[in-house]
């Protein structure tokens, strides 16, 4: 019965807006796939798109994106029109949320001619996201706006804004003993958040929950990852914090790399290096070509998989990887390795990942895996 219900709130919860950004640590990512200006090719998960615009910045000879959720391929061609139509202020601008009164001048005057047809259909229907304000838009922004009125109505919504603008580690965990811990962690918080229905709108998939209640428990995860956010990660810098707790951007510098001045001419002059697909990864992986991608950002998707499946994704990995090959990704378990069936195939980084990990502005996932792929292993058809 678990695998058919799972099926169920998977069809009920991830179809639609899901993700409205992405939750990865872009400089995790950029350390940890040694990714070669200009030579590699590499692929990764849509979900909100961010991800793959931080991974162009670093000018990949190709990036291949692939989600199974249309609206994300199609969230992803609006940021693609969005850089060849705009120009950078008008980009941050809308993409950024700084000014959704705007936002539905600059589509159709700009950015609807350069969408493909069924984005350009959607987009069309759903505009009115981006004038709503697309930070509170999705699965993931239903969750986060409640977030945000909680934390208003229990902290106050000037604390919480005070609590960006401080600048030492030291003083940041000591704001957090004294004003924030001891209004979020003394009523029924973590009954709350913990919750199956708000964690499907936070984006956790059936089988991630299940993984966690397996292990650790849902709220020993919700507790560890808020503390390690407040206590262990420098607020001042960190975005993923501030759109989750206030909304917005505490300022123009403090953004995705995508949103900086300065990458976005990287952006517009190498935007044709994305292909942009909405596929399954397996039937993706199933027809590409043998030692035809370089590097793999699979973020979370091994949580929603069972074993097998993940033992026949890392081989579809392992086969289309070239001999250079190199895939990290997340999981919300404190450790996932790859199934002893794959371990031959490829040799695990834990000190990297390890050191990287530390650094994770994001607060989501419990551990980071990287591996390189052992050359010429796998390179067979599954």
């Amino acid at each position: 019965m678990r695998p058919l219900f799972n099926k169920l709130i998977e069809h009920v919860f991830f179809r639609g807006l899901v993700f409205n950004q992405s939750w990865e640590d872009p400089e995790i990512d950029r350390e940890a796939l040694q990714l070669v200006p200009d030579q590699d090719t590499i692929l990764t998960i849509t979900s909100g798109g961010c991800n793959s615009l931080n991974l162009l910045c670093l000018r990949p000879k190709k990036i291949i994106c692939v989600d199974s959720n249309p609206v994300q391929t199609y969230l992803l061609d609006l940021k693609i029109a969005g850089i060849r139509q705009l120009n950078y202020d008008e980009f941050f601008e809308f993409f950024a949320a700084r000014n959704p009164k705007r936002s539905k001048s600059l589509y159709f005057s700009s950015i609807r001619s350069a969408l493909p047809p069924l984005a350009r259909r959607f987009w069309d229907q759903n505009i009115q996201w981006f004038q709503r304000g697309f930070f509170a838009q999705g699965k993931l922004g239903l969750f986060l706006r409640f977030l945000r009125i909680y934390l208003r109505l229990r902290v106050g919504e000037q604390i919480v804004r005070d609590f960006f603008k401080i600048e030492q580690l030291k003083e940041q965990e000591e704001y957090y003993v004294q004003y924030i811990s001891p209004k979020i962690w003394h009523d029924p918080l973590l009954r709350i958040v913990s919750s199956k229905l708000m964690l499907h709108l936070a984006g956790m998939h059936p089988n991630q929950y299940d993984l966690i209640n397996q292990h650790d428990g849902i709220e020993r995860y919700i507790y560890d990852r808020i503390e390690y956010l407040l206590r262990r990660v420098p607020i001042r810098n960190n975005y993923f914090l501030a759109q989750a707790t206030i909304g917005e951007y505490v300022d123009n510098n403090h953004v995705p790399p995508y949103l900086q001045a300065v990458n976005f001419s990287i952006l517009r002059r190498n935007v044709d290096r994305i292909t942009n697909v909405t596929s399954w990864l397996n039937e993706y992986l199933d027809q590409a070509s043998t030692g035809s991608i370089d590097k793999f950002s699979l973020l979370d998707i091994f949580d929603w998989m069972d074993a097998a499946t993940r033992g026949r994704t890392l081989k579809g990995v392992i086969r289309v990887s070239s001999d250079k090959g190199r895939f990290i990704y997340r999981s919300l378990m404190r450790a996932l390795p790859v199934p002893s069936e794959i371990e031959p195939m490829v040799v695990a980084e834990p000190d990297l990942a390890q050191r990287l990990f530390r650094q994770d502005r994001s607060g989501v996932y419990s551990s980071l895996h990287i591996y390189s792929i052992v050359p010429s292993s796998g390179k067979v058809k599954y």
